[in-house]
């Protein structure tokens, strides 16, 4: 499967998905000020204001790589709406280097459960429970892809992924 049939395998399966009331600059913002409570109700505002995605495909890689790596911290509605964008923006940034790397890595540590830490696994589980078996599908396609189409830095993370978790087909 090339790069432009894996990005419409990836829009098909996750064709409308429900849109989460956080925007990824909102979720930005978390992340650079954590539980600090250093947000203010005007920046929440703002950033919520600045979204411009009616749905996941509205998403521009430029939104992306001013919001960076931010599918950890998401809850499993967030995590399903946001992860396709994420997906097709490292299958097209995949031999990138410095910034788009960091993404894409990012990526394929989301769909990485660990099962020898209980607590992570536990937590990335529930991360991906509203994913359906299209979406399960796409995603096996997507680490395949990565794994052997990718940078060389992201092909065993890839590869160990989908020995791992994925390889009963993303059913724990």
């Amino acid at each position: 499967m090339n790069a432009n049939q894996l990005i419409n395998e990836i829009e098909r399966a996750f064709s409308g998905v429900a849109r989460p009331a956080t925007s990824l600059r909102q979720f930005a913002l978390t992340d650079r000020f954590g539980m600090s409570g250093k947000i203010t109700k005007q920046q929440w505002e703002q950033a919520g204001r600045q979204r411009g995605d009616l749905n996941w495909q509205d998403i521009s890689d430029a939104e992306i790589q001013e919001c960076a790596c931010l599918l950890a911290h998401m809850q499993a509605e967030a995590f399903q709406y946001y992860l396709p964008a994420y997906m097709r923006y490292a299958v097209k940034h995949r031999d990138d280097h410095a910034e788009a790397a960091e993404i894409v890595g990012s990526v394929v540590f989301s769909l990485t459960p660990f099962a020898k830490d209980p607590s992570t696994f536990a937590s990335m589980a529930e991360q991906l429970q509203l994913l359906n078996g299209s979406h399960k599908r796409v995603i096996i396609q997507f680490l395949n892809f990565i794994a052997t189409a990718g940078d060389e830095s992201h092909r065993a993370d890839a590869r160990a992924a989908l020995e791992g978790y994925w390889s009963n087909g993303g059913d724990a």
